[in-house]
């Protein structure tokens, strides 16, 4: 990871260093929904917070690849799933004091197991299946702790209740 130090003068004319990350940096995020109703999740280990996290799929998109094509692919890959449409949510930037990366949130409809995830080395991970009404009651009680996963069922619940999959 590139890091960047730049000395500057803020508005009131102090001088700080300021250390970045630098773009462009893409990463895409996807919330895939089963006709039947569930979400296809993954449990992963994160070792800066010694726990294993309730998350969407998400993976950085490679050079080359669109966020929907990155969205695809992480999705096979994690928890050996395709979708039949992609809903792109709205894109943000999850630390924008540290770093320019963008996070591209997707809603997948219709998803369905096809194969077994296929995990690149040091992925720790099981795949987990929730029905959405006990998805959404983990986020609303702060059981979801990866923020980029809570801000993508953010986005995602206007489109599930207009759709009828969740009450």
């Amino acid at each position: 990871m590139r890091l960047v130090r730049e000395r500057l003068r803020t508005h009131t004319g102090k001088e700080l260093t300021y250390i970045y990350r630098p773009g462009p940096v893409a990463a895409s995020f996807v919330l895939p929904v089963t006709q039947e109703g569930t979400a296809l999740l993954i449990r992963q280990y994160r070792h800066p917070t010694g726990k294993f996290l309730l998350e969407v799929p998400a993976g950085k998109v490679d050079a080359g690849e669109t966020p929907e094509e990155a969205a695809r692919r992480e999705l096979l890959e994690e928890v050996g799933a395709v979708a039949k449409a992609l809903l792109p949510l709205p894109s943000f930037h999850p630390q924008p004091s540290f770093t320019a990366v963008v996070f591209h949130p997707f809603l997948a409809l219709e998803a369905k197991v096809v194969a077994e995830p296929r995990l690149e080395d040091g992925e720790l991970l099981e795949p987990v299946e929730l029905s959405l009404s006990e998805l959404y009651a983990l986020l609303e009680e702060g059981s979801i702790q990866d923020a980029s996963t809570a801000l993508t069922l953010f986005y995602a619940r206007p489109h599930l209740e207009g759709l009828g999959l969740l009450g």
